[in-house]
């Protein structure tokens, strides 16, 4: 089990761990304190499983140190809070629907200082759809829908060039293998999978999507649409990776 001085070891390429370190650890006691319920992982279990596991996601999209991050279904500030607390200069937008968890999302980035952190209360749709759209130098989503759903919420927020990393587990293949129609459509190509390391989370990996241009006019659709009815090739024709 992952220990909090650990992290600093793992992730040398985040400068001033003296000062990241304790907004992590606050916002975990934060989190741990607030009526309002994101996760079911606490204590020392936390570390791992949702701190660490930001980093290596952060890590393996890249890292941008400057620019726009969005990170859609935030829930309780994974990756998007973490991310915010190493990388500074970064301007932050979360995206999460659950409004008790939205107004949470504000708390916890005024109690810990986090002045470049916004939160959107809204559906990924319709950030999709607003001033979001086409802006985000990295697009990060953790736990948030099968791979041809995630895809509609997060694409059109990513800028032409940019990326859209999910993390996945043992089930990421088998999404992607169904994920080639929505790949298609958003204007997006696989930019690969990257694993995670054995000492964080061996069974995750981090799918990584670039974005070649700006979104089609008709993604995404209206709100609920993406679970409904995910994107897919037409009947009788195979989906290929653009």
């Amino acid at each position: 089990m992952l220990a909090w001085e650990s992290l600093p070891e793992l992730f040398p390429q985040f400068p001033r761990p003296e000062r990241w370190l304790p907004l992590l650890r606050r916002h975990a006691e934060l989190l741990e304190a607030s009526p309002v319920r994101t996760t079911t992982v606490t204590g020392a279990a936390a570390v791992a499983r949702h701190y660490a596991e930001s980093l290596e996601a952060f890590r393996l999209a890249g890292a941008p140190q400057e620019g726009a991050v969005a990170d859609v279904g935030a829930g309780g500030g994974f990756p998007g809070i973490v991310v915010a607390a190493v990388a500074p200069a970064l301007e932050v937008h979360l995206v999460e629907a659950q409004r008790r968890r939205a107004a949470l999302l504000a708390e916890l980035a005024a109690a810990l200082g986090l002045a470049r952190v916004t939160v959107h209360a809204q559906r990924a749709e319709e950030a999709g759809r607003g001033p979001l759209r086409d802006g985000a130098d990295l697009v990060l989503a953790r736990a948030l829908a099968p791979l041809p759903v995630l895809l509609e919420y997060c694409a059109p927020l990513a800028a032409p060039g940019a990326l859209v990393a999910a993390v996945k587990g043992s089930r990421g293949e088998e999404e992607l293998a169904r994920a080639d129609a929505a790949v298609a459509a958003l204007a997006c190509e696989f930019a690969g999978a990257a694993p995670m390391r054995a000492a964080i989370a061996p069974p995750m990996r981090v799918l990584r999507f670039r974005k070649l241009g700006p979104t089609p006019a008709r993604w995404p659709r209206r709100a609920g649409m993406p679970a409904k009815r995910p994107i897919a090739a037409p009947r009788g024709r195979a989906g290929g990776l653009c």
